[in-house]
């Protein structure tokens, strides 16, 4: 019989006819048995078609065609580990390119990805032209973030088989994940020239679109996306905006603003100015989406009080829910039931600054209740976090509806929110007046612009003053600030062991990369031209942010070489290091705060200069806490003069290291009893006067009577 006859016709996709040509000439052996597999496959007939590729290998063990049949169905019925073996043993007895490629991808379905890349890999050195090899081992590398080599293999692909538009698509991928938007569009143009039905490629092109700033053609693509493929669309706009209820149009400026976030993260700063006037048009007049991922974003660029209170705003609204709890007053208790509430009760900056908290509270005073809104994580942080507590309720597996029930039903006398809109909030909670009063404190460095919470626990120092906030606000003596730490200040590593050169002057930033700025890396370079025998230590989070340092500080004049980078560490071992520098150097729009503690715990002068906003703020109010006013620059020349000053003045800057030595003790932030006491003074008063019936008002709690 002429299988040939058959195998066209399977080709066409005549299952049907082929495989009754096949009964016409019955007949035995392998050949017939595969054929008729592969038929029952084409017709949906599974059960049939394995065991017909069974049959077929009984009779022949060395019958790839068969195995590779076989092993794909093996696959796709969710049992790669059969597929493995039988790919394995067959090609144990006969090398075929079809079956290596096959094992391959199964390695790779089985996550055992090294394996993976080297069959694709070793197919390739044998037929450089195998397209699903390289197609696949660039997205294995892809995958594991390894750009260039994905790329390079895309274009590989483009080279070798210029009529598959899939290579260009994903290039066009690669391109964007890199930064390189015009490369992108340029190929999604070719791709959409040869199939303007690709959604998909509809999609990155306006992806990319959006990310190079053409809101009206990416806007116009999103529209046509909506229009072509609906399902696509509503995924697309879930990724850029979970909002509820689902906004029915996607907000490319969202886009922009995030992916620029990443950017700065980088410190890759081309767009800084553009990004600048995106983000003030986007503030005065806000689209429909999401906003609460853009809340801790805008206190790293030049946005004013009035914008992110405004924000703030505008985010509250979108949580608010139809009903609220309401409460009647009550007297106050001997004993107030105090609840904090956050996501972060772990390895986490929130724990490690309140890590010995909860434990400092007065019991004949107050009850302390842990709200988990995520599981904590088995770090010894969250152990000593749950240790100091007296009850703990999760939520984190409980909807809002059920959650917000749960934790109204306990009556709380007070609400402490750790969260604000950082990752892991869930807003829409306070949004139901979940306690009779709530109040935020220590993490949201801007007001949460909600009616639903009464106060803000801030310092005189730190508040932008006016009606920076729409709580009413409440001073604690000193600084707002509190720091955990070990009873002793850190030991100092040597210089030589963290990579540090001896007799040169340090200047330290370990701040997070996203807070640096361009004006004020400016700055840094000018004093570093001026004193030749200084260093910049940095943190280097990526390979990324080193090179783009690196390279702002050769455009600047300054030698790459005097820009030094650290790597990330535990806890201990980063407050240590920071000890080892010469003079901390804090960022402008947004201060280092966790990391400005740690510096000044570890005996590391800090300078700062405030600016109007809550976040630019902090090193102040930490800083005069410590009793270092020398460093609170009065604007950024004396923030520059004061920076040359510590190099060239050694007795001066000797002297404020001992005074900070001396006085770190003493400093309100590092004195963690005394801070729960001044909180407990401030929620007796505020339980006070919702006893009494009053509304939330500003007090300082210094002025509270003992």
């Amino acid at each position: 019989m002429p299988h040939a006859d058959v195998v066209a016709l399977l080709e066409q996709g005549n299952a049907a006819q082929a495989r009754a040509l096949l009964l016409q000439h019955p007949e035995t052996g392998p050949e017939q048995d595969f054929l008729l597999g592969a038929c029952c496959h084409l017709l949906g007939e599974i059960p049939a078609a394995l065991q017909h590729f069974t049959q077929a290998l009984k009779q022949d063990a060395r019958h790839a065609r068969a195995a590779a049949a076989l092993s794909t169905l093996y696959d796709h019925l969710g049992r790669p580990d059969l597929a493995e073996q039988l790919l394995r043993q067959t090609l144990q007895k006969v090398d075929d390119l079809q079956l290596r490629f096959n094992l391959a991808a199964v390695l790779e379905r089985l996550d055992r990805r090294d394996e993976a890349l080297a069959g694709y890999h070793d197919i390739l050195q044998q037929q450089p032209d195998h397209f699903g090899s390289r197609l696949n081992r660039a997205g294995l590398h892809a995958l594991r973030m390894q750009l260039r080599e994905a790329a390079s293999d895309y274009r590989e692909l483009i080279k070798r088989h210029p009529a598959q538009t899939l290579p260009w698509q994903n290039l066009a991928d690669i391109e964007i994940s890199a930064g390189h938007y015009q490369e992108a569009l340029a190929l999604l143009a070719e791709v959409r020239r040869r199939q303007p039905d690709n959604a998909k490629a509809l999609q990155s092109q306006a992806i990319a679109l959006a990310v190079e700033g053409d809101f009206a053609n990416s806007d116009a693509a999103f529209r046509e996306l909506k229009q072509r493929d609906p399902a696509l669309w509503d995924r697309a706009r879930q990724r850029v905006d979970d909002s509820l209820p689902a906004s029915a149009e996607i907000d490319s400026r969202l886009i922009y603003l995030v992916r620029q976030h990443e950017h700065l993260e980088a410190c890759q700063w081309q767009s800084w100015e553009a990004t600048t006037k995106v983000w003030q048009a986007y503030l005065r007049q806000p689209g429909a989406g999401l906003l609460k991922p853009l809340a801790y974003r805008a206190m790293c660029v030049p946005t004013t009080v009035a914008e992110q209170r405004e924000l703030a705003r505008r985010i509250s609204r979108q949580f608010a829910p139809a009903d609220v709890f309401t409460w009647t007053p009550t007297p106050t208790p001997q004993r107030l039931r105090i609840a904090y509430m956050s996501s972060d009760f772990r390895q986490h900056a929130t724990g490690q600054l309140t890590r010995q908290l909860f434990a400092a509270h007065d019991r004949q005073q107050v009850e302390v209740t842990l709200i988990y809104l995520a599981p904590a994580d088995a770090s010894i942080i969250a152990a000593d976090i749950r240790r100091g507590a007296d009850h703990v309720i999760d939520v984190s597996t409980r909807d809002d509806d059920e959650a917000a029930a749960l934790i109204a039903g306990q009556a709380f006398d007070i609400l402490v929110d750790l969260n604000g809109y950082t990752t892991g909030a869930r807003p829409a909670l306070l949004e139901r007046k979940i306690a009779p009063l709530q109040l935020h404190w220590l993490i949201m460095t801007s007001s949460t612009g909600s009616a639903t919470m009464d106060y803000y626990i801030a310092d005189a120092q730190v508040s932008p003053g006016g009606n920076w906030c729409t709580e009413a606000e409440v001073h604690l003596p000193g600084s707002y600030f509190i720091f955990s730490h070990d009873d002793k200040p850190p030991l100092v590593p040597a210089r030589q062991l963290l990579g540090l050169p001896e007799g040169h002057f340090v200047f330290c930033c370990l701040n997070a990369s996203h807070k640096i700025d361009p004006e004020t890396f400016s700055i840094w370079m000018e004093v570093l031209k001026e004193t030749q025998d200084s260093v910049l230590w940095l943190l280097g989070s990526s390979t990324a942010t080193v090179m783009n340092l690196k390279r702002e500080a050769e455009w600047r004049g300054v030698d790459p070489r005097r820009l030094l980078f650290a790597p990330k560490v535990a806890q201990a071992q980063h407050i240590a290091r920071m000890g080892a520098a010469d003079l901390f150097l804090d960022t402008r729009y947004y201060n280092a705060h966790t990391t400005a503690a740690e510096a000044l715990w570890a005996g590391l002068p800090v300078l700062t200069c405030p600016g109007e906003t809550y976040a630019s703020r902090v090193g102040k109010s930490l800083l005069l806490d410590c009793g270092l006013p020398e460093l609170v620059a009065a604007d950024w020349a004396t923030y520059r003069e004061l920076a040359l000053r510590a190099v060239r003045d050694p007795a001066w800057l000797q002297g404020l290291r001992e005074r900070l030595a001396e006085n770190r003790g003493h400093a309100s932030v590092f004195n963690i009893p005394r801070q729960a006491r001044y909180l407990e003074k401030a929620y007796r008063h505020m339980r006070e006067r919702f006893a009494q019936g009053l509304p939330p008002a500003p007090f300082n709690i210094a002025d509270l009577p003992d």
